[in-house]
């Protein structure tokens, strides 16, 4: 049995759901098909019992490239509020959402014999940043090549005298600006400059604009879309060297003229596509492809009424760091287990996401969710088979949570006892519900050896004629990720078929 679809696009993510929009208005029929019972894919929201809990990114940079997007849709506007960041650590209280100048003004006023540091330090990000955007006149000293030469963490060691100062200076973003000065510049850059942002609803009211825009049958939308949800793709046909749909569990044979998979690079060239059809070298490139890490979470609904918030008096996110110390302890997760205690020892990012957003609880409540660095390979022991854990994985990951919790009350005075539901994600948690190989959070670990050529990467092509790629891994430009890069990815792979654009043969991913 099979039927017949002008596109089939695999993943009900971000820019799945973009890409089937803009082909929906374009008058084709489209079929997205999602192996989960939900849409959102990497933006996915959960309930539990009347809480609302994220799965995917907090907020996003870069908020133009969004609000573009839906009003090319279906004209409507998105109403959005800027996230307040704080670092909280080492008996210091400093804002990390102030332009540059403001940045300048207070570090110095903490640090006062650090002063000359601070300045030469935001001078150096603005110029690396500007860099990146137009390349030194002399190539062989450009002011990117002289960055690539040390890494974040011996830039800022051989700059600053102050041990906290370094922490500060280095707390933009997880772990990952530690193996990149351009990437930490980036950053820095972004966060004073464009701001994170956060859409009133949350991402379940962006995802829901999508969803309405692929099967909503506006005017504006003279083709045929259709989400068909809890609908696992088992492999995408290819023959002849182009693709030719897909073909479900259910053994069920789905024809197309085109396939956009919005599932990540691994999961659809590893799992979903005959190897002997694709180049050994693109293969091989996939295979060792450098990814973020991925995190821990803690999702809490606690009693507005029992626990002390002060701490998110001027902001609404905390990076907090409780242990002493210059710079991050390196965690043995090769160890059969770590210690609770160690990994609440890392620098944690603490959420108060129900402070502008009271639809995320019911009323007297909030929502406060902790986030943490970890190490995927770490916790793939517990799962004997995709979906399932071993009896010992809920005792652990609960232990690690409560030495989060525990921590954080140093934060959130009375945290611990005002708490009314806890829910616990850890990296395979993200990986199978969130659609992300290895759980990576922010796709591929772009570093400035990656992006040489100072110009976006678009991995939208594949090798295979008719096979197009969308999503977080398929568009960068020079460290931009999250929802932006995913709507950003699904225009253009719907812009690729709209023209009928060929294969590529080379990629040009990040590998180890």
């Amino acid at each position: 049995m099979s039927d017949q679809w002008d596109v089939i696009i695999v993943g009900a993510g971000v820019g799945g759901l973009t890409a089937a929009a803009m082909l929906v208005k374009a008058g084709l029929h489209v079929l997205v098909l999602e192996r989960n019972p939900h849409p959102g894919g990497t933006a996915y929201v959960y309930k539990r019992k009347g809480y609302t809990f994220p799965m995917g990114p907090l907020g996003f940079s870069t908020p133009s490239i969004v609000k573009d997007a839906l009003s090319e849709l279906d004209g409507g506007d998105l109403k959005l509020l800027q996230i307040q960041y704080r670092i909280k650590a080492f008996d210091l209280d400093i804002p990390l959402s102030f332009p540059f100048p403001r940045m300048i003004e207070e570090l110095s006023r903490l640090f006062t014999s650090e002063g000359k540091a601070v300045k030469q330090f935001f001078k150096d990000m603005e110029e690396i940043v500007s860099a990146m955007k137009f390349p030194g006149i002399d190539p062989n000293r450009s002011i990117l090549e002289k960055a690539s030469e040390q890494s974040a963490l011996e830039y800022l060691s051989s700059l600053v005298k102050d041990w906290r100062l370094r922490r500060v200076l280095g707390s933009i973003g997880t772990h990952e600006p530690y193996s990149s000065l351009p990437l930490l510049a980036a950053m820095w850059n972004l966060m004073a400059k464009e701001g994170i942002w956060y859409p009133m609803g949350g991402m379940r009211s962006l995802c829901e604009r999508l969803v309405h825009a692929v099967i909503g049958r506006q005017e504006n939308h003279p083709g045929v879309g259709e989400i068909r949800l809890g609908t696992e793709v088992k492999e995408i046909r290819v023959e002849k060297g182009r693709a030719l749909g897909v073909i479900i569990k259910d053994g069920m044979r789905i024809d197309s003229e085109a396939v956009i998979s919005n599932a990540d690079y691994k999961t659809t060239f590893i799992n979903l596509t005959d190897s002997k059809t694709i180049p050994d070298g693109w293969n091989r490139a996939v295979l060792n492809a450098k990814q973020t890490q991925s995190i821990f979470q803690v999702c809490l609904g606690v009693d507005a009424s029992r626990v002390d918030l002060p701490s998110f008096n001027e902001a609404d996110r905390l990076i907090y760091k409780p242990s002493q110390g210059d710079f991050a302890e390196e965690m043995d997760w090769n160890a059969d287990e770590i210690h609770p205690e160690a990994l609440a020892s890392r620098e944690l990012e603490v959420s108060l996401l129900s402070k502008n957003d009271k639809t995320l609880c019911p009323e007297g409540t909030e929502v406060i969710v902790i986030r943490t660095e970890a190490d995927y390979s770490h916790f793939t022991k517990y799962r004997p088979d995709w979906g399932k854990r071993l009896p010992e994985y809920q005792d652990y990951k609960m232990r690690l949570g409560r030495a989060l919790v525990n921590e954080v009350e140093n934060l959130i005075p009375r945290l611990e006892k005002a708490i009314l539901i806890m829910d616990i994600a850890t990296p395979l948690t993200f990986e199978e519900q969130g659609g992300r190989s290895g759980g990576a959070v922010a796709g591929w670990s772009w570093d400035y050896e990656d992006c040489q050529d100072y110009l976006p990467r678009e991995l939208v092509r594949t090798p295979i004629k008719g096979l197009y790629m969308a999503g977080y891994q398929a568009f960068s430009t020079l460290f931009m990720g999250g929802v932006p890069t995913a709507m950003e990815s699904g225009k253009r792979a719907a812009q690729a078929v709209l023209k009928g654009a060929g294969p590529v043969e080379k990629i040009t991913i990040p590998v180890n």
